[in-house]
């Protein structure tokens, strides 16, 4: 890589420093090689090394002599048979947009590459196979291309507000399988609609972030789904950028859902909203859609999600509440406590116990008080953030609203374990036979969840 970066250093001098005539004379002996080293060079700092070259060229040609090599480029996207040809054109786009934003923004180049980006994306979008998409390089088109859409936000931001459709193949992007194109497109929402005003959502207005939102209805739903499926990624394939990312989005889509709930229907009867959910825990999410309350439905949702097991999952969406909580009205978070506290609390709660067990075992051990004093150490590190949250929530409603809403929920856990215990009791009654195998069932899961947890205490002790 070092010999290929050096060399590519002094291309980029020599290109620096040749007189225009004599550059472009010779434009095509270097701009060939460098797009063919572009597309097909497996180092990522030599394709930087590869993208500043032919950067630097584009900057100094004139609009002649940069048409002949953007027609090679057109030439490269009409490729039948797709792949490599138009990869590489969808890059070279890129950087045309990058560099020569002048040239870009006459007769209508940009505006044609938007829809030429619309239809390349509903085509990858279309074909992708979940399965093969990591192991392979499948995902690289729709990146390359949500890459090039970033770089056109930037110049002319219009050309992307009057086309609705490219947009719904940014928001499918945030449920694509690999990270990097959830992150971008992720990126891309963020940097167009956070920047709206509340006042901006009431009605369209032509050339605004705001009017894709209010034309495509629908979409903001979408978007909140797409995100929350994000962070209900387990453990193993929890990205922290895309996490953060995922929080700054809901951090503005609350404000807007609760200001305008309808943007969150595809009509104006409150219909059709499928959530794509197989967990309705302790509140069902889809009644809260049909109740038209769509905040409702979006902390629902978190709070579900972080039910589940996970330490990495669990810590991004009580990072996201504390974020909600941030930003939104108090009376908003007062209406939202006993949903914002239930996870929360469960989670408190299961530390608890698990503290209480370990805690027994290590009594009987060697070494006892340094055992004792590590194990509290770790505990208190992994119920630091859900007391902190807490701490905010408490602060945010005041004490009289916290503990009234905590008791509540505390309350509804505690009549459902009773419950779920007489239910327990009376099939052991009516059906011995089905009671002693759901025993069985329940132990296994306890010692699998037992397991899970203790792993996750030694992966936070910086155990292998």
């Amino acid at each position: 890589d070092d010999g290929r970066i050096s060399a590519l250093g002094l291309l980029n001098a020599v290109i620096n420093k040749l007189p225009l005539p004599l550059l472009e004379e010779y434009t095509q002996l270097f701009f060939l090689p460098l797009v063919l080293q572009l597309v097909n060079d497996e180092s990522n700092k030599c394709r930087e090394s590869v993208g500043l070259s032919i950067s630097t060229l584009l900057s100094r040609l004139s609009k002649h002599v940069l048409q002949s090599l953007y027609e090679y480029a057109i030439r490269w996207s009409e490729d039948a048979q797709g792949g490599q040809l138009q990869r590489m054109s969808v890059q070279l786009f890129g950087l045309f947009v990058d560099t020569r934003t002048d040239f870009m923004k006459k007769n209508d180049r940009i505006h044609n590459l938007v829809a030429y980006l619309s239809g390349l994306m509903q085509k990858e979008i279309g074909n992708i196979d979940h399965t093969s998409v990591l192991l392979a390089k499948e995902w690289e088109m729709m990146y390359f291309c949500l890459q090039t859409i970033e770089k056109v936000g930037s110049v002319q931001q219009k050309s992307l507000y009057q086309d609705t459709k490219v947009w719904e193949f940014i928001i499918k992007g945030l449920v694509h399988p690999h990270p990097w194109v959830q992150l971008l497109a992720s990126r891309i929402i963020f940097k167009h609609f956070s920047p709206c005003k509340l006042e901006h959502f009431s009605k369209v207005l032509e050339g605004t972030a705001s009017s894709i939102l209010l034309k495509a209805t629908g979409s903001l739903f979408e978007i909140a789904r797409n995100l929350c499926f994000q962070l209900n990624s387990d453990d193993d394939q929890q990205a922290a950028d895309v996490t953060t990312m995922a929080i700054k989005n809901l951090s503005w889509i609350v404000k807007v859902m609760d200001a305008h709930p309808t943007l969150c229907y595809r009509d104006q009867k409150n219909e059709n909203l499928e959530t794509d959910d197989d967990d309705t825990e302790d509140i069902d999410e889809s009644k809260e859609l049909q109740r038209s309350k769509p905040t409702t439905w979006l902390v629902t949702r978190l709070s579900n999600i972080a039910k589940k097991h996970g330490n990495i999952r669990r810590e991004a969406v009580f990072k996201c509440i504390a974020a909600i909580a941030t930003v939104a009205d108090t009376e908003f978070v007062i209406d939202h406590l006993e949903i914002m506290l239930a996870p929360i609390d469960r989670v408190i709660v299961e530390n608890e116990a698990l503290q209480e067990i370990m805690a027994n075992k290590i009594s009987g051990k060697r070494s006892r008080s340094r055992s004792r004093s590590e194990h509290n150490h770790n505990f208190e590190s992994l119920a630091a953030l859900p007391k902190e949250i807490m701490q905010l929530l408490e602060d945010k409603c005041g004490t009289e609203a916290f503990m009234q809403a905590l008791t509540s929920v505390k309350s509804r856990a505690r009549d459902k374990r009773m419950e779920r215990k007489q239910r327990v009791a009376a099939e052991k009654v009516h059906d011995p036979e089905s009671a002693a195998k759901h025993k069985l069932e329940r132990q296994e899961m306890k010692k699998k969840r037992k397991k899970r947890k203790v792993e996750a205490m030694k992966k936070s002790r910086g155990v292998l």
